[in-house]
């Protein structure tokens, strides 16, 4: 049992240097329930480089499930193709994250950064828990992003 110890603390040690997240100091800090929702955002923005609109579609929607499930197909795929063309990036970071005022236990804002052609771009990210307690992107400020 003994010799096993070590390898489980070297496993754990090089499962955390798998996943990274920076967090700036201030108001904005990662709660306990913020994984979930920032390991949304990381697929999502995966899936924006991959052009996946078929993920995009499902992860974003409101508190009633993702707009795949509901919307017409072609409309929700030319919605997440138009995204990912503007999200498109080369790398990102996640800062943090903050309780949307009013929504405490339902939404969360994600501060990210997108490098894109030589700059970063700050891009907020909210997020929406579901019904069935899931979490979906439900908006994304592309404001900066418009401003190339």
């Amino acid at each position: 049992m003994r010799s096993s110890v070590p390898a489980v603390c070297l496993l754990a040690a090089f499962a955390g240097g798998c996943v990274s997240q920076t967090v700036s100091v201030g108001e904005m800090t990662p709660g306990p329930d913020a994984v979930a929702p920032s390991l949304v955002v990381e697929r999502f923005l995966q899936a924006v480089n991959a052009r996946d609109v078929g993920t995009l579609g499902r992860l974003f929607g409101t508190r009633d499930g993702p707009i795949a499930d509901r919307d017409d197909r072609d409309a929700v795929e030319q919605r997440m193709f138009t995204l990912a063309s503007l999200l498109r990036h080369q790398d990102y970071s996640i800062l943090g994250d903050r309780v949307v005022p009013g929504r405490v236990t339902e939404a969360l804002d994600i501060m990210t950064t997108l490098q894109q052609g030589g700059r970063s771009v700050a891009v907020p990210f909210t997020l929406v828990r579901t019904r069935d307690g899931g979490w979906l992107v439900e908006r994304i400020d592309t404001g900066e992003l418009s401003r190339r």
